[in-house]
């Protein structure tokens, strides 16, 4: 066999695959494979009794103390349904609380409790130890430009995820709207 122009083999055949995948060229993947390295980073550094996610939450809470569940999920890309699970489990430990906000009966605040500062204070070397890590295993040159290109997923992430919103309340707005229309026309023909 041959190796074609695209990196690909050529077989008895013909070319190889236009479309072959290849998983050590993935960008996904690669981001998967980085982010296990850094959570391996995190419990060899001391994340004793959490994860390097639930630091990160602990964070979060700590700068915006208050903060809904979506404002959560904005701020740390932990989804939803995956932020709950969370949230109930460091609330049953006794790192977090939970309270109806203020402006919205429906949504939860939620704080950090002695315990939970604690713990962040207690953690947060362990995540500096994990950036410094992740950052001292590239070539000096290259460290501004990975940064650079983190931030830029995570804005396209919160771009994403704020367009996602828009579009559900759009179309919530579109069946209000629908549905006043339909009970409008049904009284019409009534009357």
């Amino acid at each position: 066999m041959r190796a074609s122009a695209g990196g690909g083999r050529a077989g008895r055949g013909g070319a190889a695959r236009a479309d072959t995948f290849r998983l050590s060229e993935s960008p996904s993947h690669l981001l998967r494979r980085t982010e296990q390295f850094a959570s391996d980073i995190f419990l060899k550094s001391g994340g004793d009794g959490v994860t390097l996610r639930q630091t990160v939450l602990l964070a979060a809470i700590a700068e915006a103390e208050g903060a809904s569940q979506s404002d959560l999920v904005r701020a740390t890309g932990i989804d939803r349904s995956t932020l709950a699970e969370m949230m109930a489990r460091m609330e049953k430990k006794g790192f977090i609380a939970r309270q109806a906000a203020r402006d919205d009966g429906r949504a939860k605040s939620v704080k950090l409790t002695t315990p939970g500062r604690a713990k962040l204070a207690e953690t947060l070397p362990a995540v500096r130890q994990v950036d410094a890590q992740l950052i001292s295993a590239l070539p000096k040159n290259k460290r501004q430009s990975f940064r650079s290109t983190l931030t830029a997923l995570a804005v396209a992430a919160e771009k994403a995820h704020d367009d996602e919103l828009a579009e559900v309340k759009r179309a919530k707005k579109e069946k209000k709207l629908l549905k006043a229309g339909k009970k409008r026309k049904k009284r019409r023909k009534q009357s």
